[in-house]
């Protein structure tokens, strides 16, 4: 298992590379971990390596490459085609991949489980963890994180209304919708994704 600095560089090195073609110096690694010791960066590069997840190019000053091998620990899964969740139709066979970390993962990330059914309307069922990306502001209509009088967090839609107060709606009948002014209410995050189980 990867520490939460190893997991960062990698993630980073992975974004970089697919961004730019090109895999970062560790000068760039060390700048986006907030770090000024290019040392502890090589340290991370290297348990990288040692765990099969990157390779060492050498004589290239840019001698970083992503493993080609399927790591088991690998946050990729395939796409093995498309399937009607409606009407019938013949499965569509695909020959990609989806990689689960660059949906989903993130420095300023993370996961919150469902408790329960005011927002059932969405699709987002008591049980279900959702991903958070961290933030102080949002748009009408986001699923939001919101912390109301700095005491009670609470997951609703987000609706900015004409007077400066701001609407918290849930998405199932049985519960009210909670207007207050914008003081009140603390912005923590924006949902991005949703992940479900089933047993």
């Amino acid at each position: 298992m990867l520490t939460q600095r190893e997991s960062d560089t990698l993630e980073f090195i992975r974004k970089y590379i697919k961004e730019e073609g090109k895999a970062p110096l560790v000068s760039e690694i060390a700048r986006n971990l907030g770090i000024t010791s290019h040392g502890t960066a090589h340290r991370y590069i290297k348990s990288l390596i040692n765990a099969g997840y990157l390779e060492q190019l050498p004589l290239r000053t840019r001698g970083l490459k992503l493993a080609e091998t399927q790591d088991p620990d690998s946050l990729s899964l395939p796409v093995m085609g498309k399937i009607a969740a409606g009407r019938l139709i013949e499965a569509v066979q695909d020959e990609s991949e989806i990689n689960l970390g660059d949906m989903f993962l993130g420095t300023s990330r993370y996961v919150l489980k469902i408790t329960g059914e005011s927002m059932i309307g969405k699709g987002i069922m008591p049980g279900d963890y959702v991903v958070v990306e961290t933030a102080r502001a949002a748009k009408d209509g986001d699923i939001v994180v919101a912390l109301v009088d700095n005491n009670e967090a609470t997951l609703k839609t987000l609706l900015i209304n004409d007077d400066e107060t701001l609407t918290l709606m849930p998405a199932n009948e049985s519960y009210d919708p909670i207007t207050l002014s914008a003081r009140r209410l603390d912005i923590q995050g924006v949902i991005v994704g949703q992940l479900r189980t089933y047993p």
